[in-house]
């Protein structure tokens, strides 16, 4: 068994009927949706990508949209780096606002991971990703310079021109020498006008799933 099935027969346990949930993105999210079929019938289901949404709609769930919810059982979802203070950077896929109302709606909200991803300090191999408004994105990429940051726009991959949130606005990856004061840039960005949100969840981690290839052995952060 791959870890990643392994990680998800753990989260399987945790959702029970009645609950509404939230899935995130990403492809252990897919196979949780997948493998939580037989609770299609007895739950809600809310999620910020539209790759899970589709996936959950064909497979006959009932999907809800989270303006319309004000509280979620619990929620789960990936990330690309995880420390034991209950923080995580995201955002590869570029839906870290929507990502970061359903972690906020959730009394709980589980990370599934790979043992690698959970860090003792954030590696700046990833970028801390900002959703900017079109409007700010001067003022923005002046901000993040000044604190020390390299800011590129993410472009499209199948098109010409810029990246678009699926709230319309542009994606910002940030990348910055040091993680060392994280914290205190991230609070600096997000109190700048036209940042939407960004991409690290200061302490929004109630829990995390963690699975260790090495061994095939499953570990849980509370």
């Amino acid at each position: 068994m791959s870890i990643s099935k392994s990680i998800v027969q753990q989260a399987l346990l945790l959702i029970k009927p009645g609950m509404t949930v939230g899935f995130g993105g990403g492809s252990t999210v897919g196979l949780l949706v997948k493998q939580a079929a037989n609770l299609i019938n007895e739950v809600q289901v809310l999620t910020p990508s539209p790759t899970t949404r589709q996936l959950a709609t064909v497979l006959g769930y009932t999907v809800i949209d989270p303006q319309y919810c004000d509280r979620i059982d619990l929620a789960f979802d990936g990330c690309d780096q995880l420390d034991h203070h209950h923080s995580a950077l995201k955002s590869g896929g570029g839906i870290h606002t929507n990502e970061k109302i359903i972690a906020t709606l959730a009394d709980e909200y589980w990370l599934m991971a790979p043992q690698a991803k959970l860090v003792n300090e954030f590696d700046t191999k990833d970028p801390l990703v900002l959703e900017v408004l079109p409007y700010a994105l001067a003022l923005v990429m002046h901000k993040v310079a000044s604190l020390g940051g390299q800011p590129t726009v993410r472009t499209a991959e199948n098109r010409d021109g810029m990246t678009l949130t699926d709230n319309g606005n542009f994606i910002i990856d940030c990348h910055f020498p040091s993680y060392h004061n994280l914290p205190k840039i991230n609070q600096q960005l997000s109190a700048l006008a036209g940042v939407v949100e960004t991409s690290y969840f200061d302490h929004l981690v109630t829990n995390a799933i963690i699975g260790n290839p090495e061994n095939d052995t499953i570990n849980y952060l509370y």
